[in-house]
């Protein structure tokens, strides 16, 4: 089983001064890239993109855009592709119908290829939007996923929004309990 951390860049501040007290909501992880890896044995990335009115790439979780440049990560990504042996999970952070556009698709579209093209060392997957889960971009890779994270997972009432305390309360019986597909996601990769 490939650890993998869900929301990996959330741990990065936030550009909305309105959004920053609702930041406990948003965060996913506490630690940058670098100590997900080394320090918490991290090798499946959940990378969360789009781009802006501008055409920007941002990094985002809902309405939560972070404060990164495109060099930003791409020094991350940069890392990740010369260890070798790490998974990136990409989906298309659009999570509306009205967002879903034909010119966002293909901007999605034209990153992940650049992606693969650039990154050959590591292995990219998914493609999916969070408008309605479709395929916006069909990736080589195709690994098996358990996401055991606070928003996907029972019982769905306060740990719902504060995804350290579901980690703090499911982390340790969830790494010991496995599974048996590919990849396992969870919040705060350092709560164990």
């Amino acid at each position: 089983m490939i650890l993998g951390s869900h929301n990996s860049w959330s741990y990065l501040p936030l550009t909305k001064w309105w959004m920053k007290p609702f930041a406990f909501i948003a965060r996913c992880q506490d630690y940058n890239i670098k100590q997900q890896y080394e320090l918490c044995g991290v090798r499946c990335f959940d990378l969360r993109i789009k781009f802006n009115k501008d055409g920007n790439l941002v990094i985002a979780h809902g309405n939560a855009i972070y404060k990164y440049t495109r060099l930003d990560l791409e020094k991350d990504l940069y890392y990740l592709s010369n260890k070798g042996d790490c998974y990136v999970r990409v989906l298309h952070e659009i999570r509306n119908k009205k967002e879903h556009t034909d010119a966002a698709i293909e901007d999605f579209g034209n990153y992940c290829k650049y992606l693969e093209d650039t990154y050959r060392h590591i292995k990219f997957w998914c493609g999916r939007n969070l408008a309605d889960w479709s395929m916006d971009y069909i990736f080589w890779h195709n690994p098996t996923c358990e996401e055991l994270y606070s928003s996907v997972c029972p019982p769905k009432l306060i740990d719902d929004w504060y995804p350290k305390l579901y980690a703090k309360l499911n982390n340790k019986k969830n790494l010991a309990k496995g599974t048996d597909k590919d990849i396992m996601l969870i919040d705060f990769v350092n709560i164990k």
